[in-house]
């Protein structure tokens, strides 16, 4: 474990102890990691903790010891400026890009950074229906919705946002949903405008699936629209430079191979990482051959 690593782990689990009543709470509920532990991280005291026990909090609290060091493309700028808009002006903005365009990782990272400050993360799912949908909601925001119908759901969710500082919702892959769960969002954005910011994310799927909605004057489509703005935000892919700052932040220096990756990678960030994958097991293989 670097340096780096260590501050990276601190920074990460000071964020997590926010997001609790009291800090021996929060420690409580990490496993086989002690109170002491926790608060000798929190304070710098570094020396007696080993690289497994940095591992071990870490991996608790979402740190990634393979993640590639952030790299701000122009979308995933582009990203963060609507998701911050969003969250402090209750606004509702949808974002559209490629598959593997960097959308997720982007909203994911936010949240993450942001994980004290009452900002929710969704990875949509095409099996949720409206309930399924509002109890992933209220898990997201910690809360316990054992026993409630849907009517009891709806309002739990709106009165717990009400009460936040500036609450906002990142809803990930919204092409996903079902049309009933989409008619959901009327009526949060209704109860809650100007209160939480919601950010839409997706392919251009939901373009096509909105308009064409709305060509056929399907219910409720129009009203959507409205309420994202009547405008999707087009995000629009990595270029070189990136793409070589991407690679070199996985571990690939070689020219020509950066090349190859630029040439195949077809807009989809996705194979960078799997590009990093081979490159490892190539690595490993070679040792195990040269040691045998």
């Amino acid at each position: 474990m670097n340096l780096e690593q260590k501050k990276e782990i601190t920074l990460m689990l000071s964020e997590y102890v926010k997001g609790y009543d009291s800090q021996r709470q929060a420690l409580a509920l990490l496993t086989a990691v002690s109170e002491a532990t926790g608060i000798q991280i929190l304070t710098n005291k570094w020396n007696s903790i080993s690289d497994s026990m940095w591992r071990t909090v870490g991996k608790q609290i979402g740190w990634n010891e393979r993640k590639s060091k952030l790299v701000e493309t122009q979308d995933f700028s582009t990203v963060i400026l609507y998701l911050s808009i969003a969250k402090e002006h209750g606004e509702t903005f949808s974002l559209v890009g490629p598959a593997g365009s960097g959308k997720t990782y982007a909203g994911k990272w936010y949240a993450e950074s942001m994980k004290s400050r009452n900002v929710y993360y969704l990875e949509c799912a095409e099996y949720w229906n409206k309930k399924y949908f509002l109890v992933e909601l209220l898990q997201a925001m910690g809360r316990n919705s054992a026993g409630m119908n849907i009517y009891e759901l709806m309002n739990e969710v709106v009165a717990q946002l009400r009460k936040q500082d500036k609450p906002m919702i990142i809803l990930d892959e919204v092409d996903k949903l079902r049309d009933e769960v989409l008619y959901f969002f009327i009526t949060l954005y209704n109860k809650l405008h100007g209160i939480c910011g919601f950010v839409w994310t997706s392919t251009d799927v939901i373009v096509g699936r909105i308009d064409k909605g709305i060509n056929r004057n399907k219910k409720g489509f129009q009203e959507i629209k409205s309420r994202i703005g009547s405008r999707f935000i087009q995000l629009h892919g990595t270029n070189k430079h990136e793409v070589v700052q991407l690679c070199q932040s996985n571990g690939i220096t070689e020219e020509e191979e950066i090349n190859r990756i630029y040439n195949e990678y077809g807009g989809d960030l996705r194979r960078i990482d799997r590009n990093y994958i081979k490159k490892v097991a190539k690595e490993t293989l070679t040792k195990l051959k040269k040691s045998s």
